[in-house]
């Protein structure tokens, strides 16, 4: 196994090479220790096509990594722009990685090809300690300059673990996506006679509704079974209903209130409501099944503003509900994710001038055409001012809701296995694993992992005082040593 590892390693190293040419915190232990596709790269550097400015002997390529696609052609333009009228000596080099981006940053920082800078978001699950542990990224505050920290409200946008770790910034968010909606077809709804759903109940009786008005033609409910697809949404619904994978009281990992969840889809899929092939789908082919109108319910974030509005155009109508719950109750907050960030390598050729294209990429001039594209929600009060409301488009029916809130940023842990978002979305499935077991499974390794990680000194307990589920970030986060 070590030496299929290494094997692969070296292979995706090689086809890198081959492609390239929040809360407040306190620590009642300090004394103990001393202390958020398609083709995996599709990018290419704005202006190569066309301006013949790339190449430049007399200008210094900064190359810069993404994960995006929904916001490609607004960064390609802009790009392309700055490449041509900055008087910086500057050229950048864009380039979309949508397959195993986490991993291609680490294996491109072990092989001395990491990008100069890289886009981050608080969904893209990066362990941040990590990679800084592991000298991927390096922090950036004596480069920020005051203009950058007035536009984007530095003081205000900073979640331990999540883009600072101490009092040391990684990376900044200039953007901010909204918990997950349940997007559905409205014609399918209606020739369906249903209403967006209030519980699960009624979203597993609407999917099997919308399938029997199909008649083989439509169906009730799609999931991208290969993209993550208990986090895009599902998740989503057990946090309003109250219920989050980390008990931030007890400080413990604890996953029986997914079972109503759990139930709920898998009766979907036992009705025959679900799409076909769905379970064995990624993200963009379920989006275009769902644009060309063949399924009644989809459920994502923000990001679908852009994407159902120009990269797989709704042929019909859509529209956005909010999530249904267990009861119809809101009684938890729906996390919302601080994103658009970019993070400084540690082997970045020229500091400063990678850190001139951060700064650019955070300008007000930047991010006012981004947002007003219905890229990004604003999340500083200083550019939610500077745009104009009536040009974001589908973007306003994501806007935020009062019961949304960013978490504390849970420990960093490895258990044994598979994680749980993907061990409860495979008990989902009709031929699934036994829930009960599937859960006990997670508390037990869950766990164990983080007291294992907790003993070793690599992470500490968080416990949340004051803890509130509608407003999570409201408490104090303490960090315990065992």
């Amino acid at each position: 196994m070590r030496k299929l590892k290494k094997i692969l390693a070296f292979v995706l190293s090689l086809t890198m090479l081959l492609s390239l040419a929040g809360c407040s915190s306190t620590d009642k232990n300090k004394s103990e220790t001393g202390n958020s596709g398609s083709s995996g790269q599709e990018g290419k550097a704005a202006g190569d096509a066309g301006s013949g400015s790339a190449g430049n002997a007399s200008k210094t390529v900064v190359t810069v990594w993404s994960n995006n696609r929904h916001d490609q052609s607004y960064m390609e333009k802009m790009i392309e722009e700055f490449n041509k009228t900055n008087t910086l000596g500057i050229e950048i080099k864009y380039v979309i990685q949508t397959d195993n981006y986490v991993n291609m940053l680490t294996i491109a920082s072990t092989s001395g090809q990491s990008p100069d800078i890289f886009a981050i978001s608080g969904s893209d699950e990066i362990d941040l300690q990590s990679f800084v542990d592991s000298g991927i990224v390096a922090p950036i505050n004596e480069y920020l300059t005051d203009t950058f920290k007035t536009v984007n409200e530095v003081d205000k946008v900073q979640y331990e673990g999540l883009n600072v770790i101490g009092d040391k910034i990684y990376w900044v968010p200039t953007g901010m996506r909204s918990g997950s909606r349940l997007i559905y077809n409205t014609e399918l709804f209606k020739n369906a006679g249903v209403n967006p759903p209030k519980t699960v109940d009624e979203l597993v009786a609407d999917a099997a509704a919308i399938t029997k008005a199909g008649k083989g033609k439509s169906y009730g409910v799609i999931f991208p079974g290969q993209s993550s697809p208990f986090s895009r949404w599902l998740e989503g619904i057990a946090q309003m209903s109250g219920v989050t994978a980390y008990d931030y009281v007890k400080g413990e990992f604890n996953f029986d209130n997914f079972k109503p969840i759990v139930q709920a889809v898998r009766k979907m899929f036992d009705d025959g409501s679900t799409f076909p092939g769905t379970a064995s789908m990624k993200i963009d082919p379920i989006r275009a099944q769902f644009a060309e109108g063949n399924v009644g319910i989809h459920g994502n974030a923000s990001q679908e503003a852009g994407v159902l509005t120009e990269q797989f155009p709704m042929k019909g109508e859509w529209a956005v509900a909010d999530l249904p719950t267990y009861t119809g109750e809101v009684k938890g907050a729906l996390a919302i994710t601080p994103n658009f960030g970019w993070a400084l390598s540690s082997q970045a050729k020229d500091v400063q001038k990678a850190m001139s294209v951060i700064d650019y990429f955070g300008s007000e001039e930047f991010l006012k055409g981004y947002l007003e594209g219905g890229y990004s929600l604003p999340i500083s009060s200083y550019m939610k001012d500077k745009i104009d409301t009536s040009k974001v488009g589908r973007m306003a029916d994501f806007s935020l809701k009062e019961y949304e809130d960013v978490y504390p940023t849970v420990p960093a842990v490895t258990p044994e296995g598979v994680n749980y978002q993907d061990a409860l979305w495979n008990a989902c499935l009709s031929d699934g694993l036994d829930i009960d077991e599937t859960i006990a499974a997670l508390n037990k390794t869950y766990n164990e992992a983080l007291d294992k990680a907790i003993s070793m000194g690599k992470v500490k307990r968080l416990v949340v005082e004051g803890y509130d589920p509608l407003h999570p970030s409201k408490g104090t986060c303490t960090y315990l040593t065992k």
